[in-house]
């Protein structure tokens, strides 16, 4: 009886040590996934829900997320579409835990460019935030470069540049932008 007993607590021992280790590694490869995730992933999947991001410029901004690119995120505010730059992005609050899927073909190079260009098509009033702390620009976009954009401050006309002053602005300083913006 003393050899059923050291079997059945040797088996035990066994038994245990193999779910610990099974434990061990199923933390490790929900570590390694996690580390996988990226800002896009994470916001991809908030998509429909509503979430606030503090900006580096000090700006808080709440709304629901629309649209989701591989360098910005689009939030609906207040009637207005706010685009933030992830660059801009200092803290996130009230996201759920889920992930989506990582972005891919056109949609993996549709960076902060593609969205302003986008605007200055539409020949969009925007309020364009820059600085820290930061304040805002009103105006369209007249053109938007690789990682510049040339907005032309509003005024009656909003076709190109005649007599308008234009401000090249780096996308390095744009903390956040406000389309379909009516007044100041």
């Amino acid at each position: 009886m003393r050899w059923d007993a050291l079997f059945t607590d040797l088996e035990a021992q066994l038994h245990s040590a193999s779910v610990a280790h099974q434990e061990g590694e199923i933390r490790d490869r929900t570590r390694t996934e996690q580390s996988r995730v990226t800002m896009s992933q994470r916001l991809i999947g908030q998509v429909g829900r509503h979430l606030s991001i503090s900006t580096r410029g000090g700006r808080t901004v709440s709304g629901l997320v629309t649209n989701v690119g591989s360098a910005w995120v689009s939030l609906v505010v207040e009637g207005r579409s706010v685009v933030v730059p992830f660059a801009a992005v200092q803290v996130l609050r009230d996201l759920d835990r889920a992930a989506g899927q990582p972005l891919k073909g056109v949609e993996a190079r549709l960076g902060l460019g593609s969205v302003l260009r986008e605007l200055s098509r539409d020949r969009s009033v925007v309020a364009l935030w820059i600085g820290i702390p930061a304040t805002h620009i009103i105006g369209v976009i007249e053109r938007a470069g690789a990682d510049f954009l040339e907005l032309g401050l509003s005024g009656e006309d909003r076709r190109p540049s005649q007599g308008r002053e234009i401000l090249t602005i780096p996308f390095a300083s744009i903390d956040t932008v406000d389309a379909a913006h009516s007044g100041a």
